[in-house]
């Protein structure tokens, strides 16, 4: 053996090996390697994707979310499953955090109790970054119970409920633009040293007081050791709809979407849900523009501290090591179709914004192939090097980011206000074509979304579709009968 072939040999060894004298392959070296990308994954609350420029939002002002898009991919066809109550969120989340789709992630209790206490036999995503080396960390909302959040983190802090508290005076609104008690010193749990659940006071803005425990994780509390997985969930936007005056002053000149009626021209299936009772109909144009302005606005204060958290993990070297997931639970509507609600499968509402940027995604990129939501699970372990449960791959979409796979033939969606109530809407996407069912009543609505994004022009009645109605129309009813769908049975 000649001097240099040894030299090689010894050093190829001593890298297998490791200093801890375990062998390690190339292929364990690589996994390790991958592992120590940190993942951050920030959720909202109602943010509709016309809440962001760089998804569409022509009256929106997100300049870190945007700058995020330029870092990353985004992923301009995703939506959410849908719900099977009118809290749609504990829905969507509970798919996101185990990679479920709608009728099988708490298959034996289709009602709002099952995912908003999930207890369920699959490892949750953050469950499964926790056992592979993460330090987990959780705030802000959180509608799945106090199981899931101690399966799922090492730490939490601030971690609220569903919604804050109404404001006593305008249920759901600000009417004169003050500040109000609705999204200003929320009462949180967090996971204390003994990995027990306690309760505890904060004082500030919700938005403020979530990204505040962020960075306070980062600089006191994060194992240094490890890579860490944030998850930051606010309930901005969601109602009850208040802002600090300056931001809400970047808003003077909102206008009505395009698509405004004041009254939804027939029976949803869940015209008294909650969400619509807020504001009942019919809803005036200056009563949506001022409910935009103001939900705008706090999109906007959430697009604040993301570009102050971005700037942090600049600054501590941290930033080209972390991939960054943006999104939202589901949209709103806000005056679309005459409705203000999330209990319609309307675009505003279905789709989300989904923005992915970080090590190994292409910049500056965007995809239009169909995706669901809780197929995140997949696609961030993908992204980090993991492995996803098997039952969760069908819905990956890191193949698409990285441009080896189109996406989704279809996707579907369903909406029913409870299960035992044999009322709502079902809806199938394929290409640029969506068709809408109202279960209860039997019509339905057919969208050219290339030609018609805004879902103005019906063509449900042009003898010119018929065929691909029957044909959108059977592949809904044949996913309603395998799916699960109570009502496809």
């Amino acid at each position: 053996m000649n001097l240099k072939f040894a030299l090689i040999f010894v050093l190829s060894e001593l890298i297998c090996w490791g200093a801890g004298g375990v062998y390690v392959t190339a292929e364990d070296q690589s996994h390790a390697t991958k592992k120590q990308v940190n993942v951050l994954v920030l959720m909202t609350d109602d943010f509709s994707r016309h809440c962001v420029t760089a998804t569409g939002g022509q009256q929106a002002r997100t300049p870190n979310i945007d700058a995020l898009a330029k870092r990353g991919t985004i992923m301009s066809n995703t939506v959410h499953q849908g719900g099977f109550s009118g809290a749609i969120c504990t829905c969507s989340r509970a798919m996101l955090l185990t990679g479920r789709a709608l009728w099988s992630v708490t298959p034996d209790e289709l009602s709002y109790k099952g995912p908003a206490q999930l207890s369920t036999a699959d490892t949750l995503f953050p469950e499964q970054f926790r056992n592979e080396g993460w330090d987990t960390f959780a705030t802000g909302k959180w509608h799945n119970g106090n199981e899931a959040l101690l399966r799922g983190f090492d730490h939490a802090e601030a971690v609220t409920g569903g919604m804050l508290p109404f404001n006593l005076r305008d249920r759901g609104g600000a009417k004169d633009n003050a500040i109000e008690i609705g999204m200003m010193d929320p009462t949180g749990v967090r996971i204390n040293s003994d990995g027990k659940i306690e309760k505890h006071q904060s004082k500030g803005w919700s938005t403020d007081v979530f990204y505040d425990a962020a960075e306070s994780f980062l600089d006191q509390t994060w194992d240094r050791k490890k890579p860490f997985m944030m998850y930051i969930s606010t309930n901005a936007p969601h109602d009850p709809r208040h802002v600090p005056l300056d931001i809400l002053n970047r808003f003077p000149n909102v206008k009505e979407p395009p698509n405004y009626l004041p009254i939804h021209p027939f029976d949803n299936g869940d015209m008294k849900v909650r969400d619509e009772m807020v504001y009942k109909p019919p809803h005036l144009p200056e009563t949506v523009r001022r409910e935009r302005a103001i939900y705008l606005a706090m999109c906007a204060q959430i697009d604040d501290r993301i570009g102050r958290l971005v700037e942090k993990l600049k600054m501590m070297g941290e930033l080209d090591n972390t991939l960054i997931l943006f999104t939202a639970d589901h949209g709103l509507a806000v005056g679309e179709h005459g409705l203000m609600g999330k209990q319609n499968l309307y675009d505003g509402s279905w789709r989300v914004p989904m923005i992915l940027a970080g090590p190994g995604v292409p910049k500056g990129e965007t995809r239009n192939g169909l995706a669901y939501l809780h197929g995140l699970y997949p696609t961030l372990a993908s992204f980090a090097g993991i492995k996803a449960p098997e039952y969760t791959e069908p819905f990956e979409f890191a193949s698409v980011i990285r441009g080896n796979s189109e996406g989704l033939d279809r996707v579907f969606g369903a909406y029913m206000p409870n299960v035992k109530v044999p009322k709502g809407v079902r809806a199938v996407r394929e290409g640029q074509w969506k068709l809408l069912y109202y279960t209860h009543s039997g019509r339905k609505q057919l969208f050219n979304l290339g030609k018609d994004p805004w879902e103005t022009n019906d063509l449900i009645g042009d003898p010119e579709y018929a065929d691909r109605i029957d044909q959108m129309f059977g592949s809904l009813k044949e996913w309603m009968a395998e799916s699960g769908d109570p009502l496809g049975k």
